[in-house]
């Protein structure tokens, strides 16, 4: 829901261009129903390259995480699909993980058994943001031409039943006469529109934001721009301004483009900038960037700036693959870092990064090093001060391992971080690099409560997964992980046992149970349990528990209290899911945050997939304080009581 503005009043100067954009937009070009051309990389290090697959026939491509619970749901069913029209329709899993899970991936994959899956690796969300993906599970179903002939948002259920009838109806459609196609001078356009609307009942206090994301193609140019409202936002801030806007040019595997752009460099040890809605991250650069690939190299250089710090940044990385498997790459990063900023100063910070990976058939590593240090002409001239050079300097390390042999698959991840976040604030909030984060983000409502961020200035630890995949569909994973200062502290511990136990007398089962040392102990237990009901209806039934002992200062102790947190689904066939939840906790006045309730935590939910991938959501009722994470990085939310309603437009 978005206000509207009075048409006989002039639009802000800053809106007049945005405006006048869309407008020639629309008025030029015609709806999109191609698919754009991309290429992604497979966990080996291979490339799979869209339009070759589509030269094959039709292609289902689906978005997914590791750590999304509903694509964890959906992905054994598009395996089974894939089995089933092997040669005929090409199924691509393309995992969204960034680089916090990104190790996890072929570990998951493999202890599945999903082989007929081509699973692609998305950790820049370069194709999300191509095809206008916002939320996970996501099935795109092209046909043999290139056309979308099915787009769904979310899992329930029953939903590859239809996926199942859109293909069946492609394949037995005869096919289509050869022509010789008519360049289509106007281009094509694609919009997306997300929205989100809130009232809070306790400060009577509304938030109204709006994304409009306009993308227009033709042939090898690209163009695009975004369009953020608030009236108010998040910030109490009133805004309509173009956050995003760029063009792009591919010919001969180069792509030059110029505005705002976002990028990843190996794993985000050196360089990560990336957008984040939901935690209002947003560390674009705007300038310029370049890549290129020719055989076994690739290449990528850049220039820009940040939305909200008047520095230049530039930055290079080369990549190579050495054959059997092993590839290495190489990165930089320097920006102006000048106590005046936006003067013309020499003074300039430098970064680089060594990475090297391999792929093996029972085996896959991947390390980065990476270090920072300055050149400027006080140090050349003697000036520099010594202590500045020194809080300057600093190093990153990251490593994995991951091992397979039989039913069990063996992840390990090690880093060490000194000093190391570079570009400071790039967006306001966060910085312009994003090495891995080790502390694991959950399928589990409760074990997410109390999420570690990372800090790239003082954090070394490890974490491990063992998985065994038994008969049937059972299987067990056993994680741990610790993080430490560099002074010895440790200032994030846990360990957890999950279990997926299949079907037992039409009911599929779930549960877990873990160990936390983050903001007090916490021991959770939670299990999951779903059935088909009347009516072509799907139900699943979650239920957590967790006691937690809360740290006090010297002396004192705050004592222990426990939570649970309840939700019942109902997803109806004819594209509804229904919700109810519940949260409660015995917490007396002392352990609770400065104006939280004593509860019940009590919410509705009611959300409707459309045509097209769009997605309507109306929520109603109370909930705790918690906190939103992405890689590492978490924005705090505070209690809220009222309504919310939410979507994505599609056209």
């Amino acid at each position: 829901m978005t206000r509207t503005r009075d048409r006989r009043l002039p639009l802000p100067l800053r809106l007049r261009p945005a405006a006048l954009a869309i407008g020639a937009l629309l008025a030029l070009a015609t709806v999109a129903t191609a698919a754009p051309e991309w290429t992604l990389e497979d966990p080996a290090g291979g490339r799979v390259s869209f339009a070759d697959e589509l030269a094959r026939g039709p292609v289902v491509v689906s978005f997914w995480a590791t750590w999304c619970k509903p694509c964890l749901k959906e992905l054994p069913h598009l395996e089974a699909m894939a089995g089933v029209y092997d040669g005929r329709v090409s199924f691509l899993a393309v995992s969204t993980d960034d680089p916090k899970s990104l190790a996890k991936v072929e570990p998951l994959v493999r202890s599945r058994g999903w082989t007929h899956l081509k699973v692609l690796l998305d950790p820049a969300a370069t194709v999300q943001q191509m095809l206008q993906v916002d939320a996970m599970p996501y099935v795109i179903l092209y046909d043999r031409d290139g056309n979308e002939a099915y787009r769904h948002t979310g899992y329930a259920e029953g939903d590859e039943e239809r996926l199942r009838v859109a293909i069946e109806a492609l394949l037995a459609a005869p096919p289509a006469p050869v022509t010789v196609a008519e360049p289509d001078d106007a281009g094509e356009l694609s919009l997306s529109d997300r929205f989100e609307y809130s009232y809070a009942t306790g400060t009577r206090r509304e938030i109204v934001e709006n994304w409009l994301d306009a993308t227009w193609a033709r042939g090898p140019v690209r163009a695009g721009l975004t369009l953020n409202s608030q009236a108010p936002g998040e910030e109490r801030r009133r805004r309509n301004e173009v956050t995003h806007r760029w063009f792009e040019l591919t010919r001969d595997d180069v792509t030059i483009r110029a505005g705002h752009f976002l990028g990843l460099f190996g794993r985000g040890l050196l360089f990560n900038a990336w957008q984040d809605r939901d935690l209002r991250i947003d560390t674009h650069l705007d300038g310029v960037s370049a890549t290129a690939r020719r055989g076994r190299l690739a290449a990528t250089v850049f220039s820009g700036t940040p939305s909200v710090r008047e520095l230049d940044v530039r930055g290079a990385d080369l990549e190579w693959a050495l054959g059997r498997g092993l590839a290495g790459g190489a990165s930089g990063l320097t920006w102006h870092n000048s106590p005046d900023e936006g003067t013309d100063a020499v003074d300039r910070e430098w970064a680089t990064a060594f990475r090297l990976r391999q792929s093996l058939p029972h085996a896959d590593w991947y390390v980065e090093v990476g270090g920072r240090n300055r050149l400027s002409l006080a140090a050349l001239d003697g000036g520099d001060d010594g202590a500045d050079r020194n809080a300057r300097e600093g190093w990153a390390l990251y490593g994995n391992l991951n091992l397979y042999g039989g039913p069990f698959t063996v992840s390990w991840e090690g880093s060490d971080y000194s000093r190391f976040e570079l570009v400071s604030q790039a967006d306001g909030v966060t910085s312009l690099n994003r090495p891995p984060a080790l502390a694991r983000e959950y399928t589990w409502t409760l074990f997410n409560r109390a999420p570690h961020s990372l800090n790239t200035n003082d954090e070394t630890g490890h974490n491990l997964d063992v998985t065994w995949r038994g008969p049937g569909a059972l299987a067990l994973q056993a994680s741990a992980v610790r993080l430490r200062l560099h002074d010895g502290r440790t200032v994030h511990e846990a360990a957890s046992l999950s279990a997926e136990l299949g079907h037992w007398r039409g009911v599929g089962w779930q549960a877990a149970f873990g160990y936390q040392d983050s903001e007090g102990l916490r021991q959770t237990a939670a299990a999951e349990a779903a059935w088909s009901g009347p009516g072509a209806s799907a139900w699943t039934l979650q239920a957590e528990h967790q006691h937690v002992r809360v740290g006090g200062g010297v002396g004192f102790d705050l004592g222990a209290y426990d939570q649970q947190w309840f939700k019942l689904e109902c997803a109806l066939r004819s594209r509804w899911l229904l919700a109810a939840i519940a949260e409660t906790n015995n917490k007396y006045a002392e352990q609770r945050a400065p104006r939280e309730d004593a509860g019940p935590f009590l919410a509705l939910q009611a959300a409707r997939t459309l045509p097209q991938g769009g997605t309507l959501t109306l929520w109603a009722g109370r909930r705790q304080e918690g906190y939103l994470c992405s890689g590492g990085v978490c924005k705090y939310e505070p209690a809220f009581s009222g309504l919310e309603f939410y979507g994505t437009l599609r056209w």
